[in-house]
């Protein structure tokens, strides 16, 4: 008796990928809050740093997972992610994307054995950021890139919230507000970002401060978060 394999739905995957509780190591990184709150940053300017998140780091991986995702499986990677690495200027930071890219690719492997997107991050330079690993998952199970956009967007700035609930407890509900206000900030540059199609398409957004807050974070005593 043949059994026939049946794909799920991009929309499916994005609400996995969306997932906090996904078993891909994510859990454990604060998308840069715990340094800002380690480095001295108010607990009450969390909601301003989330916006400024969600217009500088977030749009970054999301035009790189947006190009990679036209590139995985059909040109290299390596200038994608060479793209990526230079906009992304804080060591910490790359170090910390790779490893939580390394666990989402573990679960693409799984997932998707046979796809030629997924097993092009497994080629030179070295373990992909999380941002090439979100586009080439995208490109295998048909996720659009307007939707791509915002999955990078969401998935950043709930990351964020979720470790701010051990690190400053509160009443949960607020932090659902400070994602979707950071997700509706960013909404008027999608349209743009979900064109990008070559490495040099990936925005050019710095965040000194936060850089240098995960810096002096790489090497802090008592952290919870990766960063």
């Amino acid at each position: 008796m043949m059994t026939t394999t049946i794909a799920p739905a991009a929309a499916t995957v994005a609400l996995l990928l969306a997932d906090a509780r996904l078993p891909s190591g994510g859990h454990a990184h604060s998308s840069g809050l715990e340094p800002a709150l380690m480095g001295g940053m108010p607990p009450a300017a969390v909601g301003a740093f989330l916006l400024a998140r969600a217009r500088t780091t977030s749009l970054v991986d999301a035009g790189a997972a947006v190009v990679a995702s036209r590139t995985a499986g059909v040109g290299p990677l390596a200038p994608v992610d060479e793209a990526w690495a230079a906009r992304t200027p804080s060591r910490a930071m790359r170090v910390a994307s790779r490893d939580l890219g390394r666990g989402l690719l573990r679960l693409a492997d799984r997932v998707w054995p046979g796809s030629g997107a997924v097993a092009a991050l497994h080629e030179p330079p070295g373990p992909p950021p999380r941002p090439l690993v979100l586009g080439a998952i995208a490109a295998e199970a048909g996720i659009a890139p307007e939707e791509l956009v915002r999955l990078a967007v969401y998935d950043d700035l709930a990351s964020a919230v979720a470790a701010l609930l051990k690190l400053d407890p509160r009443d949960p509900a607020d932090g659902v507000g400070l994602v979707l206000a950071g997700c509706a900030s960013i909404e008027a540059r999608i349209p743009q970002l979900a064109r990008a199609r070559h490495p040099e398409d990936i925005p050019a957004l710095s965040a000194p401060q936060a850089e240098a807050w995960a810096e002096s974070h790489a090497v802090a005593q008592g952290r919870l978060f990766r960063g």
